[in-house]
């Protein structure tokens, strides 16, 4: 695919507006653009369930669904429209959203008729929150490696092992999680996926406190914790290839590429309030931050053209993760610094400017370029799987 779209269809733009128009009769104003930097999740949870009810109610949360499944069967030009109107409108995360956007849809495709009746539907309304039960301690960024185990046992499963950096843990019901049920099995293929009871007494909970003050990462402790067979997802031992199909669901957008835009629009107005527009270096540094999202917005639509006409995402996404990634804690840095002293004061500090917003993102852009696949594995895959490069000894 050679040609990047850069125009909208007369249908997708009238597909927006009834997105626009949705977001200006039931998104309050004072839900707009909530908290410190953002939403801190352990701050607004019962406005996100709410906002996740509304949504729902609208259908909203099924529009690349299949019409047979009750949704829109949206294009992924129309489901990115969808995204960066909810960036530009400030519109709250959603409470739920890991199982919304990843279990959910992978229900749909692996998931037995006892699991689609029992789960969608309370996934999409907010009734049953889940979490993500993938990383462990030594395995991150290499899944195959992990630990965790599956052992059948009466009539059932019982599953024993760390998970960490599992989002919203503490208020989950449920975690669709992976575990070794073969240790005599290739490593990728001795993996099953489970959808575990996170109230059983076999379960504990502990919170990551971070340097944000927040604590919305968990660690997931497992002892001889049960999982009845109606709650493994395909075939056990099928692990590795439903986690596929739950990546494949991650994905940024048109909606990244509004925010960055509206960040460093934010950013070129804090230089010139604190005086240091006069500065050319600061003056180069925000004009090439707006030229970096620009860049970014347009690589966007090379990839929604692509995703537009049925090809899948290769390891060229890689380029985008580590391009946002590192350019965000940019921009973070330079907002900091033109602060000077002001710079350093913590979020909360009757002091900070703008109640330490930017100070907060720059905390979050440290991770950025960590989760998801550290820069240096992304530049790996880059080399390798993009450019070709030997693989270094």
């Amino acid at each position: 695919m050679d040609g990047v779209d850069l125009g909208f269809t007369v249908e997708e733009e009238a597909f927006r507006l009834e997105v626009r128009g949705w977001l200006d009769r039931n998104l309050p104003a004072e839900w707009r653009h909530r908290g410190v930097g953002g939403f801190r999740e352990e701050e607004e949870t019962d406005l996100q369930k709410q906002w996740q009810r509304r949504l729902h109610e609208a259908g909203w949360l099924k529009l690349a669904w299949p019409k047979q499944a009750g949704g829109r069967e949206a294009t992924p030009v129309m489901q990115a429209i969808y995204q960066e109107e909810m960036e530009k409108a400030g519109a709250p995360i959603i409470l739920g959203r890991l199982g919304v956007s990843l279990l959910a849809p992978t229900l749909l495709v692996h998931g037995s008729q006892w699991q689609k009746d029992t789960y969608v539907e309370k996934i999409l309304s907010g009734d049953l929150n889940f979490c993500q039960g993938f990383s462990e301690p030594d395995a991150g960024s290499d899944l195959a490696g992990l630990r965790a185990r599956a052992e059948r046992r009466d009539g059932h499963w019982v599953l024993n092992g760390q998970k960490t950096w599992s989002s919203g843990a503490h208020y989950a019901d449920k975690s669709f999680l992976l575990a070794r049920s073969d240790p005599e099995a290739e490593p990728h293929k001795g993996i099953s996926f489970f959808l575990v009871d996170m109230h059983q007494p076999g379960v504990e909970v502990r919170r990551i406190r971070q340097m944000t003050g927040g604590g919305e990462f968990c660690e997931i402790f497992l002892t001889n914790a049960v999982v009845e067979d109606r709650d493994v997802v395909g075939e056990p031992g099928a692990g590795w290839k439903i986690a596929m199909t739950v990546f494949g669901f991650e994905r940024g957008g048109l909606a990244q590429a509004a925010r960055f835009e509206r960040v460093v629009a934010e950013l070129a107005v804090l230089a010139r309030d604190r005086g240091a527009g006069a500065d050319v270096s600061v003056r180069q540094k925000v004009a090439q931050a707006q030229i970096e999202a620009h860049v970014f917005r347009l690589n966007g639509l090379r990839n929604l053209t692509k995703a537009q006409h049925g090809d899948a995402p290769g390891p060229e996404a890689s380029l985008t993760k580590l391009y946002w990634s590192e350019m965000d804690k940019r921009i973070q840095e330079m907002a900091v610094g033109v602060q000077g002293p002001y710079g350093a004061l913590a979020p909360g500090s009757p002091f900070a400017v703008e109640d330490g917003r930017w100070q907060y993102g720059w905390m979050w852009a440290q991770a950025e370029t960590i989760y998801a696949g550290s820069s240096e594995i992304q530049r790996n895959i880059i080399a390798e799987r993009v450019l070709g490069l030997p693989r270094g000894r």
